[in-house]
């Protein structure tokens, strides 16, 4: 048995060990798998922009929010948003979470009505750390 710390791992073997993690947590929740969840943006079938993350039961983590650099402040990030928060509650989510650092669109998130409920200061130091939450209520 050997134990090696590898600085350029092979995708397949991250895919392996999430998906182990997965099957363990659908297991003790006793809840269908997660199910992963994609907003993009595309002119011509070229990605601009882009929401990635995934549901669960009834949450949601959305992980990745990138908008080309050309196309920021044109609201593509709120689109993205929207459409995420639209699909979670089609698929019967009432939270979503969000990890992000201080210098990511925090504010964004902040004005589309998440909340911050921990803060990590100097992770990595000179940033801070951030998990936000958002309820969804069916009605909106």
């Amino acid at each position: 048995m050997d134990i090696s710390v590898e600085l350029d791992p092979d995708p397949d073997d991250l895919d392996l060990i999430e998906a182990g993690v997965r099957r363990a947590a659908d297991a003790a929740a006793r809840l269908p798998p997660d199910q992963d969840l994609a907003v993009f943006v595309r002119v011509d079938g070229q990605i601009l922009a882009g929401l990635t993350g995934w549901t669960w039961g009834d949450c949601c983590e959305l992980q990745n929010l990138w908008v080309a650099d050309d196309l920021r402040g044109r609201g593509l990030g709120t689109a993205l948003m929207e459409a995420a928060e639209n699909e979670a509650r089609q698929r019967g989510c009432t939270t979503i979470v969000i990890f992000a650092h201080s210098f990511q669109p925090h504010e964004l998130y902040s004005r589309l009505g998440y909340d911050v409920v921990a803060r990590i200061g100097d992770f990595p130091t000179g940033s801070d750390a951030l998990w936000m939450v958002k309820r969804l209520d069916a009605a909106e």
